[in-house]
């Protein structure tokens, strides 16, 4: 018995005009073995002999209904069958077991269907395209829901709970609604914990208050089992086939082709399943979900300690904000909300920024270097002299061209 590797192996050679007698000596058969090999239309599996009859037989009924109960686990029943008066090994069990478990695992899954505005599906996806020039990878969410098949995808830079809040608010007003129930895999934007068999989850309180908020129920499906949302599976390949070999200028310009796509394509086409355009039948299902109109955001802030760099720099998320120099070496909040960055000190709104989307960029307001030196004042030597000799911040100096830099985007 070959393996299927040298099967393949033996067959390419064969049809590249190999004699047999060199293919022996290739792979190290006798030509016998390769004359028996090629007569073979396919690889053919190990199977054990078995003997004609085995100390195990007179329990084998009894294994073969108790086996399920058991989670197919072969020590289980082997201690059972121990007790009734079974002498032989735990290995003679174990390999009589192990096609029972495989055939349970082939079943077919039974496809659960749910009716109109019930449940949506939500999960994460990753894919690598062109951004401005450059290889970039992309965080894709996709939520579909499970009766019209109707779908919304977009792109990100992270998976962060923020971003995960503000891409289902997204969805909710492409898809006019919520639906009742959404069901996730088990990422900790979501559940913090949880035992096998879901009896105890401990959900994330961010999410599970935003959950309340626009009133819909989270569920959680159980670990390996991911047929289970496999309508978002096929969503997310879905999505990722189409970006496949694109390039785009931005992060805006890629979601703004794949919301054109999802509405004159994917809401357009056959689907494979339902055999309908999702669009049909999302007409039956608009009007059963959650209804949304002129809700506000779902409030949900950032936050951060910082120290000011000596440079009056503080580092969020890899971007680097200026800040007034009398807060060099001071403690300070950062907060983020939206498409603004907040600076804090004591409680009090020192700088607000426009928030940085890429990374290691700056961000920097000529007016927070105001008053550490004129320009009669540019030392000869910046490396050599501090402010300390001037003023009593400890605020490194450096020539004014170093900040001008900084104002037309250059990096430290």
């Amino acid at each position: 018995m070959v393996k299927a590797d040298a099967w393949h192996e033996i067959h390419s050679r064969f049809k590249l005009k190999e004699t047999k007698k060199s293919i022996a000596r290739c792979v190290g058969l006798s030509v016998q073995t390769v004359r028996k090999i090629l007569r073979q239309a396919e690889p053919q599996p190990y199977t054990r002999l078995r003997t004609a009859a085995t100390i195990l037989v007179p329990f084998e009924g009894y294994i073969r209904q108790r086996v399920a109960a058991v989670g197919y686990c072969a020590r289980s029943v082997f201690e059972e069958i121990q007790t009734q008066g079974y002498r032989g090994g735990y290995d003679a069990v174990k390999r009589f077991v192990r096609p029972l478990r495989k055939e349970a695992v082939r079943e077919a899954t039974v496809r659960f269907e749910t009716p109109p505005g019930r449940q949506a599906q939500a999960d994460w996806g990753h894919c690598w395209t062109v951004i401005g020039g450059k290889r970039v990878k992309i965080h894709l969410f996709v939520m579909t829901l499970g009766y019209s098949r109707r779908m919304f995808a977009v792109g990100a830079r992270d998976e962060k709970l923020a971003t995960f809040i503000r891409c289902h608010e997204k969805a909710f007003d492409h898809l006019g609604g919520v639906a009742h129930e959404i069901l996730y895999d088990n990422p900790k934007t979501v559940v913090l914990s949880r035992d096998f068999e879901g009896r105890h989850i401990k959900w994330n309180a961010t999410f599970w208050d935003f959950s309340r908020y626009y009133g819909f129920r989270p569920w959680a499906h159980r670990p390996y089992r991911a047929q289970t949302k496999g309508k978002v599976e096929s969503g997310v390949k879905y999505v990722k086939r189409y970006l496949r070999g694109k390039a785009f200028d931005s992060l805006d310009h890629l979601n703004t082709s794949l919301l054109t796509w999802i509405t004159t394509v994917a809401d357009q086409r056959i689907h494979g399943t339902t055999h309908r355009r999702p669009a049909d039948l999302f007409a039956e299902e608009k009007d059963l979900l959650i209804a949304h109109p002129g809700k506000p955001p779902y409030q949900i802030q950032e936050r951060a300690i910082r120290h000011v760099s000596r440079d009056c720099m503080v580092t969020f998320e890899t971007n680097r904000y200026s800040v007034p120099f009398r807060f060099v070496g001071r403690p300070v909040e950062v907060q983020s909300e939206g498409d603004r960055i907040h600076i804090y000190h004591d409680g009090h709104l020192i700088v607000s920024h426009i928030r940085l989307t890429g990374t290691y960029e700056n961000r920097v307001e000529r007016a927070h270097y105001a008053g550490i030196f004129t320009r009669d004042e540019i030392p000869a030597a910046p490396s050599t002299l501090l402010l300390s000799d001037i003023r009593q911040d400890e605020v490194e100096v450096r020539a004014l061209a170093f900040y001008e830099s900084l104002l037309e985007g250059g990096a430290l």
